[in-house]
């Protein structure tokens, strides 16, 4: 039997052969599609408009408070990770000089359960001693599910254009706001970075916590998990091989436009290991997804610090994929 399936997710090379049918998963006949985020989240989440998607894990834990309203459920597939350091900007001529002056301000961001600001805003105040509830907070995009920001002023301004970015870029330019906290580069030389050499900033972070921060999951339909449960293993079996094939190809990187490319690598490799994309219920996954869900919980964005398991279907995945002790 096959079961025919649509694909919403991004084609990142660690995920471009499912696409292209390199990879196809056992017993799943996959149509594959993408749109820009946060519409592919959106989609789903408000339309379920599509069988499997890859989605914000800062969404998902947000859909969590009433999952019988948004019927579907993760696999332990993180398809993108990003550390977060070098996308929290300051305005030149801000009073900001440190990650701690950032208390008392006017911060931009995109929504409160964007997943780039959970881990930003954690980290900021974990690491940097900065209260969350001293900012004003000015989000230019709506919540996708329903948020409780109780505790936190957060004023809301629908953007005039498809993207929040260019309503960001614009209060930086005319002062309204001190610093903003961005999935993406900000395009405007009215800001800068805070953290002057944030490549140095990340790698110190991981030496110190060895989190890779993940920023999204993939979630399929309950109704699908329900009907046919064998397809959650064979799902991640088929994620799990095209991330594969694209680390064996960092051994011989002719594809990447890079001067030094194997360099890099081989820096990377020092550093995070040989698959800093790894999939699974893993030691290190579930540390990293414990803390991203200590600080959801902590900015509301979750309502309760869940258990990880209880978060993903795993009962008809191998343990061997997704055991705590592997890793």
């Amino acid at each position: 039997m096959t079961v025919d399936l649509t694909l919403a997710c991004y084609p990142y090379e660690w995920t471009r052969s499912l696409r292209d049918g390199r990879v196809e998963p056992q017993g799943v006949s996959l149509t594959t599609v993408d749109y820009p985020n946060p519409e592919r989240f959106r989609r789903m989440a408000q339309r379920l408009e599509f069988d499997v998607c890859e989605m914000s894990m800062g969404t998902y834990l947000a859909s969590r408070r009433a999952p019988e309203e948004f019927p579907f459920t993760a696999i332990p597939v993180f398809p993108y990770r990003r550390f977060r350091h070098a996308y929290i900007y300051r305005r030149r001529d801000a009073d900001i000089e440190t990650p701690a002056d950032i208390a008392d301000s006017r911060v931009g961001i995109v929504n409160w359960q964007t997943t780039t600001g959970i881990w930003q805003r954690g980290i900021l105040a974990e690491r940097h001693g900065v209260d969350l509830q001293s900012i004003e907070w000015v989000a230019t995009g709506t919540e996708i599910v329903p948020t409780d920001t109780t505790g936190f002023d957060i004023e809301y301004r629908a953007p005039p254009e498809a993207s929040a970015m260019p309503q960001l870029e614009s209060m930086v330019e005319s002062g309204d706001v001190d610093a903003v906290l961005t999935p993406v580069h900000l395009d405007t030389d009215a800001a800068e970075r805070l953290f002057s050499d944030p490549v140095e900033t990340e790698r110190r972070y991981f030496r110190e916590t060895s989190i890779f921060p993940i920023m999204h999951t993939v979630v399929v339909r309950d109704e699908v998990l329900d009907d046919h449960p064998w397809v959650a293993q064979n799902l991640f079996d088929a994620f799990e091989e095209a991330k594969q094939a694209a680390l064996d190809g960092l051994d011989h990187p002719r594809w990447m436009p890079l001067a030094w490319s194997k360099p890099l690598v081989d820096k990377q490799r020092e550093l995070i290991g040989d698959d800093p994309w790894e999939y699974g219920l893993t030691e290190r996954n579930v540390a990293t997804l414990e803390t991203l869900l200590s600080y959801a919980h902590q900015q509301r964005v979750a309502a309760e610090a869940y258990d990880v398991e209880s978060l993903f279907a795993t009962d008809h995945i191998d343990q061997q994929w997704f055991g705590p002790g592997e890793g």
